[in-house]
């Protein structure tokens, strides 16, 4: 059975090649943006409409009763934030050994890889554990299968995905009151609000660009300590469920008040903006106040668009949520400090000291941990793909071949 999935074609080709490796497949849809990506050819399609009087324990309540009536041995979904979606493992979970709850997402490796693990993923993920695990039996870290991930790029397009997303929250907008009076969108701003903001970020685009390009320039002439900041998107459930309790905004003021306290004039610390930002949060502002009320104003600067991937190399330090920019950060040994639930935060990869002395003292990842790390997660937990365009063909055929292969006995358990 599969649960909501990206807004694209993808769930759709992994329904098609589930049923081609044998498999019965079911798609239980939520709203009309579920069902727009949903051919016939890919399996069943059950709606779970629930009623809008009813609330979301009415939609919780249907789903159990699907679950219960389907009887999946598999039960697929993105993410496992989302309402639908924690009910669903909260049921699987009930029922030990006879449903198999697994998640997709983008891949903790970034470029052409796509996660998939049981149970739990960021800061519920059972990876942590299950590698401890292997590490203490040194045959398990290498699966019996081989490498399945491919590390080669898969090629994406943000405009095509963007188009994709477009249409389903259009389907959701025209006909969800009508057909599944129990919907409620999970992000935080509903799509027209950030639609709205994207319009707002592309008329500035230009301004934006070249204030970009002049923080480059001086990031580019600082010869001193330079620290990064990465922010993530406030309605990520990686910040929502597994980041500090007290919000993004907050924990932006915690961070550059920590830097004050602990560094001097010879260091800098850069905070970017995610590039999927819709733009309503305006960051610099509360960051150049939290900057100003710590009394260095000029030792702290806001990057818009993302982090360069070339930057990391003259980090001296990152300082993150949970962001999977932290893991791409260790793999070029640089030291992190991670604030939030991370897959990442463990011994010989993290700084564990306090972030008062990470400044003055960042701890570097060890290299060999590291490496064992990272092949661990490669290979266990993705495979190659994408969920758009061509990428997502190979990504579903790859996610179908690997439900078939077995992943850690310690990751399997509730």
């Amino acid at each position: 059975m599969l649960l909501q999935g990206p807004s694209s074609n993808f769930f759709g080709e992994l329904g098609r090649a589930l049923r081609a490796a044998g498999a019965d497949v079911a798609r239980t849809g939520f709203c009309p943006g579920d069902r727009l990506y949903w051919p016939d050819r890919a399996g069943r399609y059950i709606a779970c409409r629930g009623t809008r009087a009813a609330g979301p324990g009415a939609l919780r309540a249907e789903l159990a009763a699907i679950i219960a009536r389907e009887n999946p041995t598999d039960i697929i979904m993105l993410g496992d934030g989302r309402p639908a979606h924690a009910a669903a493992i909260d049921v699987a979970a009930l029922h030990p050994g006879q449903v198999q709850p697994w998640i997709v997402e983008h891949g903790y490796l970034r470029g052409g890889l796509i996660a998939i693990e049981p149970w739990g993923c960021g800061g519920r993920s059972r990876i942590p554990a299950a590698y401890a695990a292997a590490r203490s039996t040194p045959k398990t870290m290498v699966p019996p299968f081989g490498a399945l991930a491919d590390p080669d790029a898969v090629p994406q397009s943000f405009l095509r995905y963007a188009a994709y997303d477009i249409a389903y929250h259009g389907a959701n907008l025209v006909g969800a009151r009508m057909f599944y009076p129990g919907y409620r969108p999970h992000a935080l701003d509903g799509p027209l609000r950030e639609y709205a903001g994207w319009i707002r970020k592309a008329l500035r685009w230009p301004v934006s660009r070249a204030a970009r390009n002049r923080s480059l320039a001086q990031i580019a002439e600082f010869t001193g300590l330079l620290y990064l900041f990465p922010l993530q998107l406030a309605t990520d459930f990686q910040i929502r469920d597994h980041g500090p309790p007290e919000g993004l905004p907050d924990t932006v003021r915690m961070v550059v008040a920590s830097f004050a306290r602990a560094t001097g004039p010879g260091a800098h610390l850069l905070i970017t903006v995610h590039p999927l930002d819709n733009g309503w949060q305006d960051w610099a502002g509360l960051v150049g106040a939290a900057a100003a009320g710590a009394g260095i104003p000029d030792r702290v600067s806001v990057l818009q668009g993302g982090t360069p991937p070339d930057l990391l190399a003259r980090i001296a330090g990152v300082v993150t949520v949970n962001s999977s920019l932290g893991l791409t950060a260790l793999t070029r040994q640089r030291p992190v400090k991670v604030l939030g639930r991370a897959i990442y935060d463990l011994p010989g990869l993290t700084d564990p000291a306090p972030l008062d002395t990470f400044w003055t003292a960042p701890k570097a990842p060890d290299a060999c941990e590291l490496d064992h790390f990272i092949a661990f997660l490669r290979n266990w937990f993705h495979v190659a793909g994408s969920f758009d365009g061509p990428g997502a063909q190979v990504g579903a055929a790859a996610v179908a071949r690997r439900l078939a292969q077995p992943f850690p006995t310690l990751a399997l358990r509730p």
